[in-house]
């Protein structure tokens, strides 16, 4: 981190400087209410009778130097809208005022080689939005057809305390220039002057307490429109505003571009990795089109039924890792249609997807619950990504990942019932497993909210053998489990067994099909259907499977 200063500055020495709200930040935003509490805070200040010494403290801005102006230029990190509101309250006094010069220096720059004020503000809005224009016009008196904006109405929201303040103030030209004269020299700022743009963004992120802070999707969203041909940037605009989950997105891209790039080393945080010296938001059309395609995959694509069953189970996992293998695969042979904004993937090329699907399901489900970490999957998701990326022998990476003592160890705490944080995952993969299932109703199954249903209720019943024992040590077994659509759930709530079975025949889960079959539910029943469950998954996870 570069050397980074700070001290406190007057708004007249603030406004002596040149700054930039640069692309990533959000609109000018403020409303009457936040403007009316600077307004109140300052005027407040005044009515205290305060000496010429005393100061009002406004608050931070974080600034760092600008590469995007020719001029020398503060770019402004946080404090955007204090600086802006700042400007309005310095126009609104001077339209009230008349001609005072100090104000006037405040609004605009100077030429450095006559020292007259140009029609250039000091401060210029590089943000995706029509502030730069609708503040110019403000300052510069273009008022005629102003359009509706936070900046115009808070302008003339400004104008009008300044009026109803004069009021009661006399209307005396002496207390206007106090006004002013306490404004520019007392009321001061603390501008926070960073080396670089990544120091200024640790900075906001460390001290800010106030409004929202930059996600790393605003940052990139203006890195791209930046690197977008004029021509085409209300497209952009367009094509972003479709997107959904910006930062999953961008998430999923970098695994797809390190991917790409044969990168299977430690990860980097996100908004490292995309703005690095090199940086990817560079090649702006081309990581639009990625971004449509992963949103494709992921909101508009179904695959087919066994697909999109186990992609539901996997849902449920702790960690995201496995989605990138996945969407590596996809991204790589998938087909994406410019003009209708499809995804699809060849028919040649669903085998080898769904043999990814399967062994995906099998390996993080035997690694979460026999290690429990995110540790354990991690660098093998990295070479797993590299591998299909290149076409090798991809399956390879997670067969060899698996060794025989991870397969034992699954197996015992299937059987034995520690499931952990993997329980919902495995009573819908073992009821997807049941033989007699129909695999299009189970993956239709997740259209709807489901629960995980108790047969036995979790509200304790004396009935059918059990002990207060028994119902203690299997309420939470396997064979205790099923999923069930929530409103089927919810009228089964915590009915006898055989109230409860004229639910379960509506469900299109064979599981609670099976059930409703059944004349009552014992102790040695729910044995038998744990053993039915376990064996269910073993075969499925089984290492000659693999």
């Amino acid at each position: 981190m570069k050397a980074i200063t700070a001290n406190p500055e007057t708004v007249r020495e603030v406004f002596t400087k040149k700054y930039v709200i640069p692309h990533f930040q959000r609109p000018y935003s403020w409303d009457n209410d936040t403007c009316e509490k600077m307004w109140d805070d300052i005027t407040n200040f005044i009515g205290q009778n305060s000496t010429h010494e005393d100061k009002y403290f406004l608050g931070n801005i974080v600034i760092n130097p600008s590469l995007e102006d020719s001029v020398s230029a503060w770019e402004v990190v946080d404090g955007q809208q204090r600086l802006t509101t700042l400007l309005l309250l310095i126009k609104a006094l001077h339209t009230r005022a008349g001609t005072v010069k100090a104000l006037e220096e405040c609004l605009r720059i100077k030429d450095p080689l006559t020292s007259e004020l140009t029609g250039e503000l000091r401060v210029n809005s590089c943000v995706i939005s029509a502030d730069k224009e609708h503040l110019q016009r403000i300052i510069n008196n273009d008022l005629e057809n102003m359009p509706e904006c936070p900046l115009w109405d808070n302008y003339n929201f400004l104008c009008k305390k300044i009026d109803e303040w004069w009021h009661f103030q006399g209307q005396g030209a002496e207390a206007l220039n106090h006004l002013i004269l306490t404004l520019l020299d007392h009321v001061v700022l603390l501008p926070i002057h960073c080396g670089s743009e990544d120091d200024a963004l640790t900075i906001f992120e460390t001290i800010n307490n106030r409004g929202m802070s930059l996600s790393d999707s605003d940052i990139f969203k203006a890195k791209l429109y930046q690197n977008t041909d004029e021509a085409e940037q209300n497209q952009f605009i367009q094509d972003w505003n479709e997107l959904e989950d910006h930062e999953w997105l961008f998430r999923v891209l970098m695994h797809i571009l390190r991917a790409r790039a044969g990168d299977s080393g430690k990860e980097i945080g996100m908004r490292a990795y995309f703005t690095a010296k090199d940086s990817p938001l560079m090649h702006s059309r081309e990581i639009m089109r990625s971004l449509k395609v992963i949103h494709q995959i992921y909101q508009g694509w179904y695959g087919d039924d066994e697909v999109n069953a186990l992609w539901n189970i996997m849902e449920t996992y702790p960690n995201y890792y496995w989605n990138f293998p996945l969407a590596v695969f996809l991204h790589k042979y998938g087909v994406f249609d410019e003009n209708t904004g499809e995804f699809s993937l060849p028919d040649a090329m669903r085998p080898a997807f769904r043999a990814l699907m399967n062994i995906t399901v099998k390996f993080f489900f035997i690694k979460g619950i026999v290690y429990n970490t995110v540790n354990a999957v991690r660098d093998v998701v990295y070479r797993m990504c590299v591998e299909i990326e290149k076409e090798g022998d991809y399956l390879a990476v997670y067969r060899e990942n698996i060794q025989q003592s991870d397969w034992e160890l699954f197996s015992a705490a299937i059987a034995a019932n520690h499931l952990r944080r993997y329980q919902r995952g495995m009573v819908l993969l073992s009821a997807y497993l049941n033989p007699a299932q129909d695999k299009g109703k189970f993956s239709h199954f997740f259209d709807e909210r489901y629960d995980i249903e108790h047969i036995l209720p979790k509200k304790w019943n004396h009935y059918d053998g059990w002990t207060d024992v028994l119902w203690e040590e299997q309420l939470n077994t396997l064979g205790n489990l099923i999923p069930l659509s929530r409103t089927l759930n919810i009228m089964a709530q915590n009915e006898f067994f055989d109230r409860k079975k004229v639910y379960y025949k509506e469900s299109v889960i064979q599981d609670a099909l099976d059930l409703a079959e059944l004349p009552e539910w014992t102790p040695e029943t729910l044995t038998a259907m744990q053993e039915v469950k376990v064996k269910r998954l073993l075969d499925y996870c089984g290492m000659q499977r693999f």
